[in-house]
């Protein structure tokens, strides 16, 4: 017998119902299907052993062995029915070069009185013990001893998002027919396409809008208009975005270094997730001008990372360069050359929807919480499949057990998750779990 895990992350529409706990439940292989179950996300009811009630007490012994060619065969069966008096025994023996010895008891009741005895002698070829006991259920001898069945079950995962906004003066330039601030305000909150307005009830939302007047010429540095972190936020933070507008400065390093804090105060039930979208090469609250924050933009998102927070970035535009962009992604995701991060560098409005989508949709765990633990030194007992590919254990591109409960899609096998509907199936011999 085998404990099995199936996930199914749909693909989007349903992208943020992923597994954070995940139900381990013995699975029976074919009994239900081909490949053990039945259905796309579950595993139907099957049975190793079957428990079943009757009207009365039955007992039967059966014990079944065959040696050879010349055998002898007994069997002793007895009835007792008794309600208005009814008694019925009844003996057979056979041999003819076969022997088998088979007894059984069961005891019903019945309307009426009726006294019956037979005998029988035969003979066959084979030797046989059987013995077969019940009451009010059966039992057989096979390996597994308990009903298997009933659904996995996956309690629903949702991230914690901070959408980022570069508030500069600079977004109000061209940008196909509208300014960047009128393009990343429809990406967001559009009701067809905005990528809040679609996910707010699956994805904790945040919005936070940065700027500086100078660096600290004038104070604060940066200067942070935010909403909370909250589902179902498309409003306020439509709200807290119309009533802003783009002025100043860029100082990209130190507007995240001011919202890893907001993240990592949420709870750990849900990947943390900043997603920067600016449209100029980074200052510095030090130095507002000229654009020379890189350095502290990358170690920003590298912070962030280390932390537990991850780092996507989005160009409104092209007037950031490839490199820094590079080198924020890879910072951001924790990535180097030549493994290099993706980032998005959008030209038109559906760009920058598509840049917006294609992030809240890869957002998702590759950790795996199981109600189980894996017994210490039995990893190697357990398969984990992804589309029905085998992934490897302890290897850079598969998977790792990180607690006894909790495993981890680590590489290439975190990657194949990412996008589109997938299965991820773990099993595990029965003496590598413990319950």
């Amino acid at each position: 017998m085998q404990f099995v895990i199936r996930r199914v992350i749909p693909a989007i529409g349903g992208v943020f119902s992923f597994a954070a706990a995940a139900v381990v439940v013995p699975a029976c292989g074919n009994n239900c299907s081909d490949d053990g179950f039945a259905g796309s996300q579950s595993l139907e009811t099957c049975q190793a052993m079957s428990l079943s009630d009757s009207n009365g007490p039955s007992d039967s012994n059966s014990d079944s062995a065959s040696a050879g060619p010349a055998s002898a065969s007994n069997s002793d069966s007895q009835t007792a029915s008794d309600s208005a008096g009814s008694d019925s025994n009844s003996d057979s023996n056979s041999s003819a070069g076969t022997d088998s010895n088979s007894d059984s008891n069961s005891n019903s009741d019945s309307n009426s009185a009726t006294d019956s005895s037979s005998n029988s002698n035969s003979n066959s070829n084979s030797n046989s013990n059987s013995n077969s006991n019940t009451n009010g259920e059966t039992e057989t001898g096979s390996d597994t001893e308990e009903i298997c069945g009933a659904n996995v079950l996956f309690a629903p995962t949702e991230p914690y998002v901070v959408v980022l906004v570069d508030q500069s003066g600079s977004m109000t330039q061209n940008f196909s027919g509208q300014t960047r601030w009128e393009a990343v305000y429809e990406a967001l909150f559009d009701q067809d396409v905005g990528v809040v307005a679609q996910y707010e009830s699956q994805v904790h939302f945040g919005l936070s809008l940065y700027t500086s007047f100078n660096g600290f010429d004038f104070g604060e540095c940066p200067v942070m208009a935010e909403t909370p972190v909250a589902l179902n936020n498309s409003a306020a933070m439509d709200a807290l975005y119309s009533q802003n507008v783009p002025e100043d400065d860029t100082p990209t390093g130190e507007a995240i270094d001011a919202v890893v804090p907001t993240l990592l105060a949420l709870p750990d039930d849900g990947p943390k997730v900043i997603v920067l979208a600016t449209d100029g090469e980074p200052d510095t609250c030090a130095e507002p001008d000229p654009q020379n924050g890189q350095a502290v933009s990358v170690a920003a998102a590298a912070n962030a990372y280390t932390a537990g927070v991850q780092v996507f970035v989005i160009s409104v535009g092209n007037d950031v360069s490839d490199q820094h962009l590079q080198d924020l992604a890879n910072a951001g995701l924790g990535q180097m050359a030549p493994d290099d991060a993706e980032f998005w560098k959008a030209n038109d409005s559906q760009g920058l929807v598509d840049a917006f989508n294609t992030i809240i949709n890869g957002v998702r765990d590759c950790k795996l919480a199981l109600n189980v633990e894996v017994v210490d030194g039995m990893e190697s007992e357990c398969r984990v499949t992804i589309n029905d590919d085998e992934v490897p254990y302890e290897d850079p591109d598969g998977w790792q057990l990180n607690a006894p409960d909790e495993i981890e899609l680590v590489g290439d096998a975190c990657v194949a998750i990412q996008e589109g509907e997938v299965k991820v199936v773990i099993e595990c011999a029965c003496e590598a779990i413990i319950e």
